[in-house]
C-alpha cells in the first residue's frame, strides 16, 4: 500500500530561541544540513516519497531551501494558520488524503530509514487505528513528554507530562513519530482543547482507545528529538563521532569557511560561511552558518549574536 508522510514544520520553537528567532527549527543544522532534510532523505530511503509538510503562516525560508535541494521531490506544502497543537496539525492534511494511512513526524526529529519502514509496515500488518513510536525514557525527562500504558502489543492510555512518579504509567514514552488510519481525523474534530489551548494528539489517541480503537506500539532503540540548544549541540557532535570513527580528522567543515592561521579545530563543526579568527581555540564545539569566532570555546554552541557553553559530562559518549 502506498503510504504518504507529513512533517510537522510549523512549530515557532520557542525553546531554542534566539537561535530559531530567524531560523525556522527543521532548518537548523546537523552536521551542516538542515534537520528537515535529514528526515526527507530517510523517507526517501524507506521509500516514501509523497511527502507533505506543515508549515507556520508566511514561512518562506522552509518551502524556498526544500525546493531548490530536492527539485524532484514536488512536496506539498500545507500552511497552518493558527499554531493550535500538534493534533490541529495533523487534522490539516485531511483534505490532502482519501483512504490512505499515513504517517506523521515531527519535523524536530529523526528516526533511522529501517524504523520508518517498520513502523509502517506493523501497522498495516496489524492494521491499527495508531501506532505509536516508543521509547525508553527517564523519569526526569517524561515531566516534558509523555508515559505510555504498553501490555502485549497494545497501548492502553498514553498520559502528557507526569510530574510525579505515581502519574507514570511505565519506562516508555510516545515518541514523535507516528502511524494514522484517517479515523484519526474524526475525532480530533470532537476533542476540547488542553489546559495549554491547544489541540493534543494525546488527547485524540485516548478518545480512541476509550471508543475500542486499536492502537499498538512500536520500540525504538534511537530516537533524536531537538528540542533544546543542549539538544542541538550533543546530537550534532554525537554524530559527528559516528560518522568520522575511524578517521584521523575530528572535525566537520562547512563551505566557504575560513579558519585564520594558528586556529585550532579540535571535534569540532564549522558551518557554512563561518569565520575562525587568529589564535582561536575550538574544542567540541558547533559552530552555526555565518557566524564569526573571536574567542576560545569548549564544549559550545556558536552563533555570532550567541553562544551557549556546557558541562565536560554533558559530552555525548557514544
Amino acid at each position: 500500500m502506498r503510504i504518504s508522510a507529513f512533517i510537522l514544520a510549523a512549530g515557532k520553537g520557542t525553546r531554542m530561541f534566539p537561535i530559531t528567532s530567524d531560523t525556522p527549527k527543521p532548518m537548523l543544522p546537523i552536521l551542516n544540513k538542515p534537520i528537515i532534510f535529514h528526515s526527507i532523505e530517510r523517507l526517501l530511503e524507506a521509500q516514501i516519497s509523497d511527502i507533505g509538510i506543515i508549515i507556520g503562516k508566511n514561512d518562506q525560508i522552509i518551502p524556498s531551501y526544500i525546493n531548490s535541494t530536492f527539485p524532484d521531490l514536488n512536496p506539498c506544502f500545507i500552511v497552518q494558520e493558527k499554531a493550535l497543537g500538534t493534533a490541529h496539525a495533523v487534522l490539516e492534511v485531511q483534505d490532502y488524503l482519501t483512504d490512505r494511512d499515513f504517517l506523521v513526524i515531527a519535523g524536530d526529529s529523526l528516526f533511522p530509514s529501517s524504523f520508518l519502514k517498520q513502523l509502517s509496515k506493523t501497522h498495516l500488518k496489524e492494521k491499527n487505528d495508531i501506532t505509536l513510536t516508543l521509547e525508553k525514557m527517564e523519569f526526569e525527562l517524561m515531566k516534558e513528554s509523555s508515559t505510555v500504558d504498553f501490555r502485549n502489543g497494545r497501548v492502553f492510555e498514553i498520559r502528557e507530562k507526569p510530574q510525579t512518579p505515581a502519574e507514570v504509567l511505565s519506562e516508555l514514552n510516545s515518541a514523535a513519530l507516528y502511524m494514522f488510519s484517517v479515523s484519526i481525523f474524526k475525532v480530533i474534530k470532537n476533542i476540547t482543547k488542553s489546559k495549554r489551548g491547544e489541540y493534543e494528539l494525546a488527547t485524540a489517541i485516548n478518545k480512541i482507545i476509550n471508543q475500542g480503537g486499536q492502537v499498538g506500539g512500536l520500540l525504538s532503540e534511537r530516537v533524536c528529538h531537538i528540542s533544546t540548544i543542549r539538544d542541538l549541540w550533543r546530537f550534532n557532535l554525537k554524530f559527528l563521532q559516528e560518522t568520522l570513527k575511524g578517521e584521523d580528522t575530528k572535525n566537520l567543515i562547512g563551505n566557504n569557511v575560513t579558519i585564520k592561521e594558528s586556529a585550532a579545530i579540535k571535534n569540532s563543526i564549522l558551518g557554512d560561511n563561518s569565520l575562525v579568527k587568529e589564535g582561536v581555540e575550538l574544542n567540541n564545539c558547533v559552530v552555526l552558518p555565518h557566524t564569526t569566532v573571536e574567542y576560545n570555546y569548549k564544549n559550545a554552541l556558536i552563533k555570532s549574536d550567541y553562544t551557549e557553553c556546557f558541562k565536560d559530562n554533558e559530552f555525548p559518549v557514544i
